[in-house]
């Protein structure tokens, strides 16, 4: 009797051992519950944005402005313009704005719109659609990106001194120079700046408080325009044609889209956070691309 117990126990333990090895082995591990963001692209417009350079959304007007070079990037041959589309990708005013030279980056504040052009930022009253107020910087900075500080702080990124310009009340200052490297995309931060170096292929940021910076990602190519998302993640493009996404977490970075092979570029982005409409200005291509950013 006691034998047959005992025969009994061992194979009940065996029944119950593999049974739970099955419920084991169906049962999926999920080691990354956060879900891989992707761009789905919605419209694009007209190529008739000469060598669109930088976007920039208005929410109290609820248009996207738009920074046309008009062929070469560097050379002051008063052909750049600036442009309006709506939030549909149609362009409203091809040349909402003329008699630039190589209009880039843009910020607005206080209905005041400031966009460098090569050797000077330039100010511009967006109720009168006039030029008011004109801030060179010496030597050749190549002006790229802007970012403006909640008091109304404009800073500037100069590429060809890797610089960072300050526009305060009026003046110019310099807050960062270094030999070298080639800064573009800036935003500011509460902390600082966090910046793309397009000659070292990194983001990074400089503290206000330390007055250093630290590189946080590398390998992003030739770094151009950078936005932060309401879950503190970054987006940023590399101007060649690619935009990755970079987690705040770990900054660790993935590839969200690669449309170098096809010819189309992507500078200087912006991002509509109530739609989470992404948009992509492509340079060469001439026009503005707007993708859908799934989170």
């Amino acid at each position: 009797m006691m034998k047959k117990y005992i025969l009994c126990a061992v194979l009940m333990t065996l029944l119950l051992s593999v049974s739970c090895k099955k419920k084991q082995e169906t049962i999926p591990v999920k080691e990354d519950l956060k879900k891989t963001p992707s761009l789905d692209l919605v419209w694009q417009t007209d190529t008739l944005l000469t060598t669109s350079e930088a976007v920039l959304y208005h929410k109290e007007s609820d248009i996207i402005f738009v920074s046309n070079v008009n062929k070469s990037p560097w050379e002051k041959d008063n052909n750049g313009f600036l442009s309006t589309i709506d939030t549909k990708g149609n362009i409203l005013q091809l040349k909402w704005l003329e008699g630039l030279s190589g209009p880039k980056g843009m910020g607005i504040f206080n209905d005041k719109l400031y966009v460098n052009d090569i050797d000077r930022i330039v100010e511009i009253d967006i109720k009168t659609q006039k030029i008011i107020n004109t801030y060179p910087v010496e030597g050749e900075p190549h002006l790229n990106d802007i970012t403006v500080g909640p008091k109304g702080i404009i800073y500037a990124s100069g590429s060809n001194t890797n610089s960072i310009y300050v526009l305060e009340n009026g003046e110019i200052s310099t807050l960062k120079t270094g030999e070298e490297g080639r800064l573009n995309g800036l935003l500011h931060q509460r902390r600082g700046v966090f910046f793309l170096d397009s000659g070292r292929h990194c983001f990074g940021l400089y503290n206000f408080r330390s007055k250093t910076s630290i590189v946080l990602t590398e390998g992003l190519g030739h770094g151009d325009g950078v936005i932060r998302l309401k879950n503190n993640d970054f987006i940023v493009s590399n101007w060649k044609g690619q935009v990755f996404y970079i987690d705040a977490s770990n900054w660790e970075k993935r590839l969200l889209l690669d449309t170098r092979e096809d010819g189309i570029y992507a500078a200087d982005i912006d991002y509509i956070p109530e739609t989470q409409m992404l948009l992509v200005p492509t340079f060469f291509h001439n026009n503005v691309m707007c993708y859908k950013l799934n989170l």
